[in-house]
């Protein structure tokens, strides 16, 4: 049984939690500097929506744009959770959001293209690599266990470039 002092020093590595990280799904390009989503994109938020049901979500983690808000709102709703805005420019604070408040648990993560590599190593995951413009199809399967973590790339929906 460790003691209280090395269960302080061991917490932060000691710790397990699944996260589901994508990108926001697509937008319109006609929407100015906060663009909702257009056809494509919220019929790829819906799917997610299906593909989250069952992971019996704690949490669904949007930036204060607009796109990201729409693309994990299905999945929020399909959890009934509500979702929590993280700074985007923070990833080591949104991980510790995430150890903080659902430990042991499953969260989804609607990012930015040039975030989610931030987001990935933040979390232990090494390097995901910066997305493409473009790229929308991409998720991360996350899954910190103890000491451990193990990263699953996945693509969902239509394809997109790379």
């Amino acid at each position: 049984e460790p003691t209280p002092t090395q269960w302080r020093l061991l917490r932060p590595l000691l710790w397990s939690t699944t996260v589901i990280l994508v990108r926001h799904a697509e937008r319109d390009a006609s929407g100015g500097g906060d663009p909702d989503l257009n056809a494509a994109g919220r019929e790829r938020a819906r799917l997610l929506g299906r593909m989250t049901q069952d992971a019996k979500l704690r949490a669904v983690y949007v930036t204060a744009t607009k796109r990201s808000r729409q693309t994990g709102k299905p999945s929020a709703v399909a959890a009934g959770v509500g979702y929590s805005e993280y700074d985007a420019t923070d990833a080591a604070a949104l991980a510790a959001r995430i150890r903080a408040d659902a430990p042991g648990g499953t969260v989804l993560v609607v990012a930015h293209s040039n975030t989610v590599d931030d987001i990935g190593a933040a979390l232990g995951a090494g390097s995901i690599g910066e997305l493409a413009d473009t790229t929308f199809d991409r998720m991360f399967v996350i899954s910190r266990s103890w000491c451990r973590t193990q990263l699953l790339r996945l693509r969902y929906g239509a394809p997109t470039p790379p």
